[in-house]
């Protein structure tokens, strides 16, 4: 497609799940605890329920009722309804893969990675197995959504931390099977376990055996140790929370992986951290850097390279498409880690003009442009 000579490939583009997924994709011996939702009447993502009607997990103004003026218990997300007028078309369809497929005509996209809206396995509560099966039932229906056109549209699959052994038979049955390009996990600990332990090395292999990439990204509101928990309940939450959720979680998550060893045990692993802004990474890899200078001889599993080494080495990070301050980030790392996202069908989204706010960022050359809008993403998920 090429729009204004570049190649474009959406390293984290969404979908909208249907109401009816998990009835029709997930192990029918869950009874009433198949994720169910009402038919979509406008714009927005679906709230799941239980078969006796629980939400699974409450999400978007679900769990702000106690501190929003604003009780609109029709709109799902903070935002939506306002920016409804732009999902006509997409809404017609109800979402569906040839509306997703004009949607990237529309915004000049030449091919994207699919990712989740609202995951309803981030919960420690739940039992492994059930998780397990959330993920793969929902696995299954991005697989036969991105049968629409194979080429354009490339799956992520949810991969749950309850259990490793589930987690790495799921990573690789999505790749071989399915053929995702990427595997999305949430980057918060699971049970008390921190992304970094050794308890996990198994998934790590098994990504790097398959030469996958892991593509880390924050869930709203899960029922797991969560920074920005601290917020809920109290004044102006919903500003709080989601200025802070993701880059702090994306922050620790660079931390554990960079720092905590991982990159160090797994010299070939492509992970990718999603959705929280880039601005903040070089103060993060100076940050460590520093620590890791005047503590390394307190570390019980020594690294052999600088924090920072191991992330211009393997890692990459993304961009939001008005963030004007990529300029000092590229300046001050480089252009080869950084990948691009338009965040649709979100409420932040700034489709479909998405694109053009990044290209009207001043100070990135075209060189960088390129390898943001393509090589970068397509080094990061093996796509050519």
């Amino acid at each position: 497609m090429a729009r204004n000579g570049f190649r474009i490939l959406d390293s984290d583009m969404h979908v909208f799940e249907p109401h009816d997924l998990y009835l029709r994709y997930m192990d029918s011996k869950w009874g009433d605890r198949i994720p169910r939702g009402q038919p979509r009447k406008k714009h927005g993502q679906i709230k799941f329920a239980l078969g006796n009607g629980k939400p699974l997990r409450p999400s978007g103004t679900q769990v702000l009722a106690a501190t929003s003026p604003k009780q609109d218990t029709a709109e799902s997300s903070p935002g939506e309804a306002e920016v409804a007028y732009r999902y006509e078309k997409p809404f017609r369809r109800n979402y569906d893969a040839i509306s997703q497929l004009d949607a990237m005509d529309e915004e000049g996209l030449d091919a994207a990675v699919l990712f989740r809206t609202f995951p309803l396995h981030c919960d420690d509560s739940l039992e492994a197995g059930y998780a397990n099966d959330l993920c793969r039932a929902w696995n299954n229906w991005i697989s036969d959504f991105c049968q629409e056109n194979p080429n354009r549209l490339k799956p992520s699959a949810l991969i749950t931390l309850h259990d490793v052994d589930l987690a790495v038979d799921e990573a690789r049955r999505a790749v071989q099977e399915l053929r995702a390009v990427g595997l999305s996990l949430v980057p918060e600990p699971c049970n008390g376990r921190h992304i970094h332990d050794h308890y996990y090395d198994p998934l790590w292999r098994e990504a790097e055996r398959l030469g996958v990439a892991l593509c880390f990204h924050p869930a709203a509101s899960p029922n797991q140790d969560q920074v920005v928990h601290r917020f809920k309940g109290h004044s102006n939450e919903a500003v709080l929370i989601n200025a802070f959720r993701n880059p702090i979680e994306l922050m620790l998550a660079v931390g554990s992986f960079c720092a905590g060893g991982v990159l160090e045990r797994f010299p070939n692993l492509r992970v990718a951290f999603l959705e929280g802004n880039c601005s903040w990474l070089p103060w993060a890899l100076y940050r460590l850097d520093e620590r890791w200078e005047l503590r390394k001889a307190y570390t019980n599993e020594p690294l052999s390279r600088r924090p920072s080494d191991y992330f211009l080495r393997q890692c990459f990070i993304s961009v939001d498409v008005e963030e004007d301050l990529v300029a000092d980030v590229i300046k001050r790392i480089g252009d080869d880690n950084v990948v691009i996202s338009t965040d649709y069908p979100h409420a932040d989204s700034h489709w479909p003009h998405a694109v053009n706010h990044f290209m009207a960022v001043k100070g990135v050359s075209d060189a960088a442009r390129r390898k943001i809008l393509w090589d970068n993403c397509a080094r990061l998920y093996g796509v050519i």
